[in-house]
This record gives structure tokens, C-alpha cells and sequence, in this order.
């Protein structure tokens, strides 16, 4: 009956609705050919499940010990969690003395990659990087005392090694919820199962890695820069005729629910007029075929200092996550002084405490519409929330260095270093 219902509402209001949202309708060919290539591709044998993946006794091998990070190809390190790998592995050959190699799963430049890393953090400056694009290079992996996957793809290429003491995932958010729950969602969660151990980004995930599926995990926590985020001193933002509210708006990521951001944007704008400036980052993309022509300026992709210069111009900033982890960008607006506008996440209560340092709503577009439009109004009464937010990050996220620490004295213990 209630299923019966539904299809007689949805016949009745769709006829309504197609002008506004057909272009936004999700295709679902892309999905479907991309999990029957990864559901033949990402594939292993009953035997290499069966194989041990932590092999302790080979540690003592190399001298000194050598990391090996198994990414994705990657365009440049500069941003976000694949930073976040390089500077832990800058930490370990700085800290430990550890050789730190990088294993590119699948076609990429190695040479260029190579390039960008040492730019970013020049303690890597005698790292070695190399593409597995072929057989041969996938059975001629040198050998490593620590091997560590950085994305579920590169889990199942880890998988197959047999010349690695020891085996972890590094693990910066909770991939299986990067798709919708079908064949590519359950590949990803498969891995969680593979035995390795996980050096997770916030203590959040560990719990999930430990309670779900068994595994072992240490943590360490998110932190920024502050040479690049911090507030502007002095702050000139107070008073201001024209409000300026910065989006993190990148089309085809699910996870940061582009479609619900362009929504509350439309509505934004529609009561707020030229009150209101609306900028977005993140990504290259063309407002007018997502029905934001007029209403939003997009920046596309910014230097990493850029960005937080553009934090620092924008009174509010707005960005919607929905997987397990809250993502960098409240780290940095709160501690650029934005006042962050965010939705509802239960694993994200250790940084964000609504009413104290953000404004939390649920994620419906009206009712994200008139928490950013009470931001608007009242931007000056909420001074103190935006120096609670600046004293969160300063107090509990502003030292990457403590943080990465965590992983070397981990890594100390076990390889007696």
C-alpha cells in the first residue's frame, strides 16, 4: 500500500518537477561500466586472501628500512589527503631515517610525480618513485620492510606482494561510502577485511576499522598549516555591506553532495540578492550547466597558499561532507576565521560543536538556505563563535608535527629504530 502510494505521488508531482531537474538526473551507465571493469580488474585468488600479510620475520633485511606507499596515479601532492601522505612519509625518512619509495598503481609519470613531491617537502629529495603499469613491474617489486596502501584500488595490488615485513592501509576517510551501496562499495569494504594493519586520518576511523571488521589501527588526528591558514590580523571582515560566503563545490564527488550545495546556493542568492557574494572552489567547472550561472563566481583550482588567502577574504564558508571523515576544509575556514556552515555528521563532534565554533543544519537546501542566511544577518553577533573556531584549531589541530609523531614512534616500536 505504501509503495503503491508513493509511485501515485511521485506520477502526480514528476510531470512538476522534470523542467527544474531533468539535467540533474544521475545517469547510471557510467556507474554500471565502471563496476563491471572494476569487478573483473579488482579480482583475487582464494590463495592470496590465505597468505599472511604481515611477514615480521623479513624486517631485518634492509638497512636502513624502506616504506613503500602504494598511490594512485596523482597529479601533484599538493592538496588535501594526498599531502597528507607525503608529509608523513617527509616525517619517517626525517625522523627514522626511513627510505621512502613511491609506487605509482597504474600509468602515471613517475618523473613528474617525483617532481612535485620533493617541491612540496624537500626532506624527500633521494625518494624513488616508479609506475606498476605493466606485468613485469608488478612481479619485480623490490623488496620493503613496510608497505602501505593509500586507497582501496592500491589495497588489491598490495595484496599479491610476498616480500614486505609488514602491510598497512592508510586510511583518510570511509571509501565505501564514496559510492552508492552495490559491487564497487562492496570491493572497497573487502579490503577492510585483508589484514592489514591501518594507520587511519582521525581516531574516529580506527574505531570503525577495529569495531567493523577486526583490524588493527593506530590514529592521528587532522591539523593545518598555520603559516597558510590562519585569520587575518586585523580582521576587516566585521561591518561589511557585502557578504562573501566561499563553497567547496566539486561536481561527480558524491561525498560532498554537489547537487544538495548547488540547491541551498539557488536559494542563497534567490532571497539575498547582490547582498551576497557567492564563491566556489575546488574543482573546473561551468556554473550555467548547473543552473548557477549569475548566481555563483567559480575559482576552480587554487594555489595552496591561494586558498588560504581566499579564506581569509570570505566571511562565511559553507561545505557539506557525508562520509566518515569531516574533510580539511573546516580545519582550514576555522582557522581562517570564516564562520563555518556545515551539515549534521555524528563521527564529526570531536572538532565541531554547534554554536560554539560552526553552525550545524540538517542537509535539506531550504534549511541550509536559512542557516546561512541567519549568518548573513547576524554576521557580527557571531564574533565569538568564529574565535571559538580559530581556538579549537589553534588548541587542538594546529601542530602537524605532534600529530605525524604518533605514526614514527609506531613505527620505532616496531622496527626498533
Amino acid at each position: 500500500m505504501l509503495k503503491h502510494t508513493a509511485r501515485l505521488l511521485f506520477n502526480r508531482i514528476a510531470p512538476r518537477l522534470a523542467p527544474h531537474f531533468a539535467p540533474f538526473v544521475p545517469r547510471q551507465d557510467a556507474y554500471v561500466h565502471d563496476a563491471r571493469a572494476l569487478a573483473d580488474v579488482m579480482d583475487l585468488l582464494p590463495e592470496d586472501l590465505a597468505a599472511p600479510q604481515q611477514q615480521p620475520e623479513l624486517a631485518g633485511r634492509l638497512s636502513p628500512p624502506v616504506c613503500a606507499w602504494y598511490i594512485p596515479p596523482l597529479d601533484n601532492v599538493a592538496y588535501g589527503g594526498a599531502r597528507t601522505i607525503v608529509r608523513c612519509a617527509a616525517h619517517l625518512r626525517r625522523t627514522l631515517g626511513m627510505r621512502q619509495r613511491f609506487l605509482i598503481c597504474g600509468q602515471g609519470d613517475a618523473a613528474a610525480l617525483r617532481q612535485s613531491i620533493v617541491s612540496v617537502f624537500p626532506d624527500l629529495a633521494d625518494v624513488e618513485v616508479d609506475t606498476l603499469d605493466s606485468i613485469a613491474k608488478l612481479q619485480a617489486i623490490p623488496d620493503a620492510t613496510v608497505s602501505i596502501a593509500t586507497l582501496w584500488t592500491t589495497a588489491f595490488t598490495l595484496a599479491r606482494v610476498r616480500n614486505s615485513a609488514f602491510k598497512y592501509y592508510f586510511i583518510q576517510d570511509y571509501e565505501p561510502l564514496f559510492y552508492p551501496a552495490g559491487t564497487i562499495s562492496a570491493l572497497v569494504e573487502a579490503t577492510y577485511r585483508f589484514g592489514y594493519r591501518a594507520i587511519t586520518n582521525t581516531d574516529q576511523l580506527a574505531a570503525i576499522y577495529r569495531r567493523d571488521f577486526g583490524g588493527e589501527a593506530i590514529s592521528f588526528m587532522p591539523a593545518i598549516e598555520p603559516s597558510v591558514f590562519h585569520a587575518p590580523v586585523p580582521d576587516n571582515r566585521r561591518g561589511s555591506d557585502r557578504i562573501r560566503v566561499f563553497s567547496y563545490a566539486r561536481p561527480g564527488h558524491p561525498r560532498n553532495a554537489f547537487e544538495l550545495l548547488a540547491a541551498t546556493l539557488r536559494r542563497v542568492k534567490a532571497r539575498h540578492g547582490d547582498r551576497v557574494e557567492l564563491l566556489c572552489a575546488g574543482a573546473g567547472w561551468n556554473p550555467a550547466e548547473h543552473g548557477l550561472e549569475g548566481i555563483v563566481t567559480n575559482l576552480n583550482m587554487l594555489s595552496y597558499a591561494g586558498t588560504g588567502d581566499l579564506y581569509r577574504s570570505c566571511h562565511i564558508g559553507l561545505t557539506l561532507m557525508m562520509t566518515r571523515h569531516p574533510s580539511y576544509l573546516p580545519f582550514e575556514l576555522m582557522a581562517s576565521g570564516c564562520l563555518l556552515i556545515t551539515n549534521h555528521n555524528p563521527v564529526s563532534g570531536f572538532l565541531l560543536r554547534d554554536g560554539e565554533n560552526c553552525l550545524l543544519a540538517p542537509p535539506i537546501a531550504s534549511v541550509l538556505a536559512a542557516k546561512v542566511g541567519e549568518a548573513i544577518e547576524r554576521y557580527d553577533d557571531f564574533a565569538p563563535l568564529r574565535q571559538g573556531a580559530i581556538d579549537t584549531i589553534g588548541g587542538e589541530h594546529g601542530d602537524w608535527e605532534t600529530q605525524m609523531r604518533k605514526v614514527s614512534d609506531h613505527f620505532r616500536g616496531i622496527l626498533n629504530l
